[in-house]
C-alpha cells in the first residue's frame, strides 16, 4: 500500500468477511484512519487492550497505529471505511480538525434514530461510488465522507470525554489550527510549542495521542500540500516555490518532497499537468 499518496476505501462486513485484513483475530496496526460501523449481529473489536461488543449500532474510529483486531460472525452486517490523512487533504480546502473530537469519542456515542438512517444512506452511496471509480469518483467520495463527518459531529459533541482526553483534543485542534495558519513561517515542534506554551515533547505526546501522528508530521504534511498545490496550479519553479513556502535549502526541500510524495518535484508538476489535461 502506497501511502504517500491519497488512499480511501469502503466495504461491507460482508464484502471482507474472508478477508485477514480486516477481519483479523490478531492484533495488527496501519497508518490509516478506519472507521469501522457496527450496524447488527456480533462481532468484537480490542483497540489498544480496551474491548468493545457492541451488540446494536455503535462506531468506532481507530487512528494511525493503534494496535488493535476485529472479528465479526457470519450474519454481522456493517460498513468498514480506512482512509489516509493524504486523501483527507487532498480533496479538501480545509482541513478537519474536528474529526479528531469525532472518532476520538466515537465509541461513546449513541447515534439517534434519524441520524442513523442518514449515516446508512450516506454510506450506500459512498459504496455506490466506490465500486464504480469513475472521473472525479474521488471528489465525490470526500464530500459524502464530509457529509457522514458532519452527522457524527453533531451528536458527539454532547458525547462524555474524560478530562485528559477534553484537553488532548483541544491542544490537538489549537495545533493543527495553528499549522494551517504558520506553516510558511514555522517549521519546528519547538516553534509551536512555544507559541502555544507547552514543551515540546508534551505537545508531540499530545498530539500522537489524538491523532496518531507526532506534530512533526502533521507540519511536514501541511507544507507538502501547499508545495503539491503550487505544482499542480502554478508555473512556479521549485526555487520559488521552495522560498514562497520560507525554505532557504533548497536540496532540503527537493529531498523532503520526494521523500512524502514518492515523486521529485519536477515529475510530480508534469504528471499534475497530464491529469489537469485530461
Amino acid at each position: 500500500m502506497n501511502t504517500t499518496k491519497p488512499f480511501f476505501e469502503i466495504h461491507t462486513f460482508d464484502q471482507v468477511a474472508h478477508n485477514n485484513q480486516f477481519n483479523n483475530p490478531a492484533p495488527h496496526a496501519h497508518d490509516l484512519i478506519e472507521i469501522i460501523w457496527a450496524v447488527s449481529g456480533d462481532c468484537t473489536l480490542k483497540v489498544d487492550l480496551q474491548t468493545y461488543s457492541p451488540k446494536g449500532d455503535q462506531v468506532f474510529g481507530i487512528m494511525p497505529n493503534q494496535l488493535h483486531q476485529f472479528t465479526a460472525d457470519s450474519g454481522a452486517q456493517g460498513y468498514i471505511i480506512r482512509f489516509n490523512e493524504l486523501f483527507l487533504q487532498e480533496y479538501n480546502s480545509v482541513y478537519h480538525a474536528d474529526l479528531l473530537l469525532v472518532l476520538v469519542q466515537s465509541a461513546n456515542v449513541s447515534y439517534s434514530e434519524e441520524i442513523r438512517h442518514e449515516m446508512r444512506t450516506i454510506m450506500d452511496k459512498l459504496i455506490q461510488e466506490y465500486s464504480q471509480q469513475q472521473i472525479y469518483s474521488s471528489d465525490i467520495l470526500s464530500r459524502y465522507l464530509n457529509i457522514l463527518f458532519i452527522h457524527m459531529s453533531r451528536q458527539s459533541r454532547t458525547a462524555p470525554c474524560n478530562n485528559q482526553q477534553n484537553h488532548n483534543i483541544r491542544q490537538a485542534k489549537r495545533f493543527i489550527q495553528l499549522v494551517d495558519q504558520h506553516f510558511k513561517a514555522h517549521k519546528k515542534v519547538s516553534e509551536f510549542a512555544d507559541i502555544m506554551c507547552v514543551t515540546p515533547s508534551y505537545l508531540n505526546e499530545a498530539i500522537k495521542k489524538t491523532t496518531g501522528y507526532t506534530a512533526g508530521h502533521h507540519i511536514r504534511q501541511r507544507v507538502i500540500l501547499e508545495a503539491k498545490r503550487y505544482a499542480a496550479y502554478s508555473d512556479s519553479s521549485m526555487k520559488e516555490v521552495a522560498w514562497d513556502l520560507g525554505f532557504t535549502d533548497i536540496c532540503y526541500f527537493s529531498k523532503l518532497f520526494k521523500k512524502e510524495t514518492g515523486y521529485n518535484f519536477t515529475d510530480f508538476k508534469k504528471r499534475q499537468e497530464r491529469v489537469l489535461a485530461v
